[in-house]
């Protein structure tokens, strides 16, 4: 919670600094406008373009898919540009009209160049803030991770064959390496092994859920644990509900 608030913060700071920057500098023919007038479409754009980002971000956590930093930030760029645009050519429709083709393709250019700029300077703002946290009591697994889960929670963590699933707050990572030293790495995470293959972190655990005599841990991501017979004492022990 306490990161997606920080996000929240992070992302309200980028918009209105971005928008504030191109209301002064006043590219595409709105330096006609008066300033306060400018001030509020382009921040309101900036706004718009990072409700498509963030939309981007909750379809790849939905599809449980991982991407490194940079494919994240073009991604991002892409989810803004196609809101942005389809604001932009709205209102030349309500304005002036019919829009050529020409005029939608140079819109989408435009756009996407300033949507790119913005989220590459969100990437590098993440990961400066990321490079100077406190190493001391941060999980050894985080360097094993993409940038974009860096900053997350860590759920739970299941073996699968050779790899091991790292489920977080913001989605997921398969890691090449065995569930025991993961569990060594997440240190010092509260948690416990409910089951030969999960580890579960007591800050992803929504609730118990118990039927017919058997015992599952529902995460707050959305995924159920097996409980095992000797999990179950586990769980019992640490107050888990």
């Amino acid at each position: 919670m306490i990161e997606r608030l920080k996000a929240s913060k992070a992302l309200i700071l980028t918009c209105t600094i971005a928008g504030t920057v191109l209301a002064i500098l006043a590219p595409y023919g709105t330096g006609e406008f008066s300033v306060p007038y400018r001030i509020v479409f382009w921040v309101g754009l900036c706004f718009a373009g990072g409700f498509g980002a963030g939309l981007s971000d909750l379809v790849l956590q939905k599809l449980g898919h991982s991407v490194g930093t940079w494919k994240r930030a073009f991604l991002q760029s892409m989810g803004g540009t196609i809101i942005v645009t389809i604001m932009m050519v709205g209102l030349s429709l309500m304005l002036s009209g019919p829009v050529s083709l020409k005029q939608v393709l140079t819109i989408i250019f435009y756009v996407w160049v300033i949507s790119i700029s913005i989220s590459v300077i969100g990437a590098l703002t993440d990961r400066k803030q990321f490079e100077q946290g406190d190493t001391d009591t941060r999980s050894l697994l985080f360097d094993r991770l993409p940038m974009h889960l860096k900053s997350a929670d860590i759920y739970a963590l299941a073996a699968e064959d050779h790899y091991v699933r790292v489920i977080t707050s913001n989605g997921e990572e398969l890691v090449l390496m065995r569930l025991s030293d993961a569990i060594k790495e997440a240190s010092p995470l509260d948690g416990l092994s409910p089951h030969r293959s999960w580890w579960v972190a007591e800050a992803g655990v929504e609730k118990l859920l118990k039927a017919k005599g058997k015992t599952d841990i529902l995460l707050k991501s959305g995924q159920k644990v097996p409980v095992s017979r000797n999990g179950a004492k586990n769980v019992k022990e640490a107050g888990w509900r």
